[in-house]
């Protein structure tokens, strides 16, 4: 289910359904064509069901819905490795989408940085948080989902997408998870400290 394109008919699905396969295409400004095989996916995961049909014309389309209003991914008698490369793919996909809005937005000169009529926020932030830290952190991302959720139904102004995400850093190269305030990286498992940078002479 974690593929960019289901993630994005779920979200359409969200602003719009019960609707047609035409219709989520329309809002994805996709071809239909390519979207009938996620919606089987979808089907099949017990995310989507068909409602209903309707007349199109001379033809009879399908209207689908989804089964609940938002998802979190389970795993039933997942390993732990299982589960997090279903995380990892479902970040992945979320950075395919935000990824392929910005490149559309920027090819159509539609991004503007700065001024009174900014109208795009992107930020990449590290910092040290305890467990109760990460809560806070995630209750106020929660309070940003649920305000773009009140608008979901909303036609008036511009589509907007925004994403979220936080998680934990793992260092690869075998540096240290956390360093003690006030030492510096020497013992077992500690990485080299660099030497100062001598300052570049003016030219």
């Amino acid at each position: 289910m974690v593929a960019p394109v289901r993630l994005e008919m779920i979200e359409a699905m969200r602003m719009i359904a019960p609707c047609s396969i035409a219709e989520i295409a329309v809002a994805l400004d996709r071809s239909a064509d390519t979207l009938y095989r996620h919606m089987e996916k979808l089907r099949a995961a017990q995310v989507v069901v068909v409602a209903g049909t309707r007349k199109s014309g001379r033809r009879t389309e399908q209207v689908y819905d989804l089964v609940a209003d938002d998802f979190r991914v389970g795993f039933k008698d997942a390993t732990p490795r299982a589960a997090n490369k279903a995380y990892n793919e479902t970040v992945q996909s979320i950075l395919k989408i935000a990824s392929r809005t910005a490149r559309d937005s920027a090819a159509a000169c539609q991004l503007i940085g700065i001024g009174d009529e900014r109208n795009i926020v992107g930020k990449i932030e590290h910092a040290w948080l305890s467990r109760a830290d990460f809560l806070a952190l995630r209750d106020i991302l929660m309070r940003a989902k649920q305000f773009m959720d009140r608008r979901k139904g909303a036609r008036d102004g511009r589509l907007y997408l925004a994403a979220f995400l936080a998680m934990p850093v793992t260092r690869r190269r075998g540096a240290r998870v956390r360093r003690s305030a006030g030492t510096k990286g020497t013992g077992a498992g500690a990485s080299k400290t660099p030497s100062a940078r001598k300052p570049r002479a003016a030219s």
